[in-house]
């Protein structure tokens, strides 16, 4: 059987990079869920509430389901993007190119439509009452990660633009019954 060499190290550092930008949006997809799961019970402790505000909580409530359905449909791509990397194939670059684009685009409009949006506090007393629902925190980490897993899927991108990736993807064995990757660690490993 023949054995294909490991992968070159920019084809490594792109899959690590877009294995730290799955990690990352998984986290922020876990932290969605979480608010999700406790949105009730928080909803519950720290009524009542104004119509005004009754109305935002139901709009942040759909912002959140809506964040938690985009991220976890976005993880699987980058999941699938991230085992796309080391498969020795002229259309490698391709592959993760498009989900870099399709992640760029839906991750920005989720922010834009996300459930901090839904927020429109009329003074700083309303505000504080919503922040029981959607902490601060959470849009800090909504808007850390999405600009992270840009700049990651960026950087990955332009990796496997390099002339080592290039002769992984493009200068194998064509006759070699083995077209991919040998083990996780051959990835891992810094040969």
């Amino acid at each position: 059987m023949a054995r294909g060499k490991p992968p070159s190290r920019p084809v490594r550092e792109a899959f690590w990079l877009v294995t730290g930008s799955f990690v990352l949006l998984a986290a922020q997809t876990l932290a969605t869920l979480f608010l999700l799961v406790r949105f009730g019970a928080a909803y519950d402790a720290h009524g009542p509430w104004t119509f005004s505000e009754q109305a935002q909580a139901d709009s942040l409530h759909a912002g959140l389901v809506g964040a938690a359905i985009l991220g976890a449909g976005m993880s699987m791509l980058l999941a699938g993007a991230a085992l796309a990397v080391p498969r020795r194939s002229t259309r490698t670059r391709t592959v993760v190119g498009c989900a870099a684009v399709v992640l760029a685009g839906a991750l920005l409009l989720g922010i834009v439509v996300g459930p901090d949006g839904a927020v429109l506090a009329g003074d700083a007393g309303e505000l504080a009452h919503l922040e029981m629902l959607l902490p601060v925190w959470f849009t800090a980490l909504a808007s850390s990660t999405v600009t992270a897993v840009i700049v990651l899927l960026g950087v990955a991108f332009a990796r496997l633009g390099r002339d080592a990736a290039l002769d992984y993807y493009q200068h194998h064995d064509p006759t070699a019954t083995w077209r991919g990757f040998i083990s996780w660690l051959n990835i891992a490993s810094r040969r």
